[in-house]
C-alpha cells in the first residue's frame, strides 16, 4: 500500500483547488440555506396550515432541495404579489411557478417543470347530457353547456374569450359543488386543484373527469433569484436530482398524497 506523504497530500490539495478555481460549479458558497416564498392560499400547491406551509410544491422542494441537496429551507407563506416581490428585491431566494417573461427578469428557472397540471373538464356522473359533454373537444364545444368557474381564476381569464358564457362564483369549491348537484354542467380548469377540492368535499365519486386540450397547462418550475451567488451551480444540481426523483416516482407519490 502506498503511503500518502504530506508532500503528496499538498499536491493533491493544490490540484483540487485549481480545478475548483477553474470551475466554480464544483463548489457552492458557504451559505447553504434558502428562503422559499409561497402563496399561502393556493391549495393543493401551497397552503398555510396550523402556522406552517404545506402542499405539493412545498413538499417537492423539501424533497429535492432539502433531502437530496442538503439545503436548509425556510418557508414563508405570503400574499402572492408580496412573495414574488421579496425574491425580486433579493430578500428571499426561491419561487416555484410559471416562468413568465416578467419573472425571468429577476429569477433563473429550471427547464423542466416540477409539477404540471393539465386542463381538464369536470361534470357530474349523472348529468343527463353526459354523452354530449364527453364529445367536447375544443372551446366552441363548451358553449352549449352551463359552465361555472370562480372569480379571480387567472387561467380562465387567459383561456376563454370575453364573450364565452361562464357563471362566476366565489370559490372553486362552490363551482364544483354546483356541478355535482346539477346546478351547472361543467367546470374546465386546473385538474390538480379541482381534484384536491373534490377530495376535501367528499365528491370525487360523483364527478367524471378527463383532460381537455384547451389553454396552457399550469406548469410550476423551480426558480432561484438570479442574484444568488450559486445560482448556476444550484440549478445544475437541481436538474440532476429532479430527474432522479421523477424516475423513482417520488414526485408522483407526493402529488397523489393530496388527491
Amino acid at each position: 500500500m502506498t503511503k500518502l506523504t504530506r508532500r503528496h497530500a499538498l499536491t493533491l490539495f493544490g490540484t483540487t483547488a485549481a480545478a475548483i478555481a477553474l470551475n466554480p460549479a464544483l463548489v457552492l458558497a458557504s451559505r447553504q440555506d434558502l428562503i422559499c416564498c409561497w402563496d399561502r392560499n393556493f391549495p393543493p400547491f401551497s397552503m398555510e396550515r396550523d402556522g406552517a406551509m404545506t402542499g405539493i410544491l412545498v413538499d417537492c422542494m423539501d424533497e429535492l432541495l432539502g433531502a437530496r441537496m442538503g439545503m436548509t429551507l425556510t418557508h414563508r407563506g405570503l400574499d402572492w404579489p408580496l412573495a414574488q416581490a421579496m425574491v425580486e428585491r433579493g430578500e428571499a431566494d426561491v419561487l416555484c411557478t410559471n416562468p413568465t417573461a416578467t419573472r425571468r427578469k429577476f429569477a433563473l428557472f429550471a427547464d423542466m417543470p416540477v409539477v404540471e397540471s393539465l386542463p381538464s373538464i369536470f361534470c357530474a356522473v349523472d348529468n343527463p347530457r353526459l354523452a354530449e359533454i364527453n364529445a367536447i373537444t375544443d372551446l366552441d364545444g363548451l358553449r352549449p353547456f352551463r359552465q361555472v368557474d370562480y372569480a379571480g381564476n387567472g387561467w380562465a381569464a387567459r383561456t376563454f374569450p370575453q364573450d364565452h358564457p361562464i357563471t362566476f362564483v366565489d370559490s372553486l369549491a362552490t363551482a364544483l359543488n354546483m356541478v355535482a348537484s346539477g346546478e351547472a354542467d361543467i367546470f374546465v380548469g386546473n385538474s390538480l386543484a379541482a381534484l384536491h377540492t373534490l377530495r376535501e368535499a367528499g365528491l370525487k365519486d360523483r364527478m367524471r373527469i378527463r383532460e381537455l386540450p384547451v389553454g396552457e397547462p399550469s406548469s410550476f418550475h423551480f426558480g432561484l433569484r438570479a442574484s444568488h451567488p450559486d445560482a448556476p451551480a444550484l440549478l445544475e444540481r437541481f436538474a440532476a436530482v429532479q430527474d432522479e426523483a421523477m424516475d423513482q416516482g417520488v414526485i408522483r407519490e407526493i402529488i397523489l398524497g393530496y388527491l
